[in-house]
């Protein structure tokens, strides 16, 4: 018999959190102050330090050092470092579970579903489920390689995976919508070539990253512009 718990005070606070940072509500470099948390959600200032807290460990939340909490700000480099590896990782895991044999027709129509969702979020501009759609599809698509080390690092990796997907949005960079660019990989592992699928998926990751990256820069250079000519 299973039993389910209710969240603690805690965890509603941090769920809360994390849905308005996904949402876009609370945009990068935010400060969250525990007095107004505490304010605005008639929560104490412990319990808002502990959402606090919880959300660093998840890398959405930065904090530092006598100046206090903030939302997450991937730098370019940053971005690079995270799409350069998982680019890296995942594509080799999906090729691990299709030669495993790992994606049945039940598990295949569940990730054609999943594609289908991101669509119709994607069009009802719901980016927190949008980019929870979408982190759900990368896990299906490597969860089965069989390579419990593998699994682990692309685990660590997943909030910082999500603050990426998050930026993307924020900085319009996607050439395509997720529902055409998820589509392409879903059509290659159906198709049932491990090597094709898994040059598919490191395309996907790479045009994500390379495509954020130069946005990041274009709109670095209009602000050196606009500084420059005050």
């Amino acid at each position: 018999m299973r039993l389910d718990r209710p969240p603690t005070l805690v965890e509603a606070v941090t769920d809360t959190l994390r849905r308005e940072i996904l949402k876009g509500n609370f945009l990068p470099g935010t400060a969250l102050t525990e007095i107004e948390l505490s304010k605005s959600m008639d929560i104490s200032r412990g319990t808002a330090r502990e959402a606090l807290l919880h959300l660093n460990q998840e890398n959405l939340v930065e904090i530092i050092p006598h100046r206090g909490a903030f939302v997450a700000q991937l730098s370019q480099k940053k971005v690079e470092e995270i799409y350069t590896l998982r680019s890296l990782l995942e594509p080799y895991a999906v090729r691990l579970s299709m030669q495993r044999n790992a994606f049945d027709p039940d598990y295949l129509d569940e990730m054609r579903n999943l594609v289908r969702r991101m669509g119709e979020l994607e069009q009802a501009g719901d980016y927190q489920r949008t980019i929870e759609e979408d982190i759900r599809f990368h896990e299906m698509s490597c969860e089965r390689c069989g390579h419990d080390l593998l699994i682990d690092v692309l685990r660590n990796l997943q909030s910082l995976t999500l603050m990426f997907i998050l930026t993307t949005k924020l900085y319009r960079s996607d050439m395509v919508s997720d529902e055409v660019s998820h589509q392409a990989i879903f059509d290659g592992i159906a198709n049932g070539d491990p090597f094709l699928a898994e040059e598919i998926v490191r395309k996907h990751i790479n045009d994500a990253g390379t495509s954020l990256v130069k946005r990041m820069e274009e709109i670095g250079h209009l602000h050196d512009n606009l500084e420059a000519q005050e």
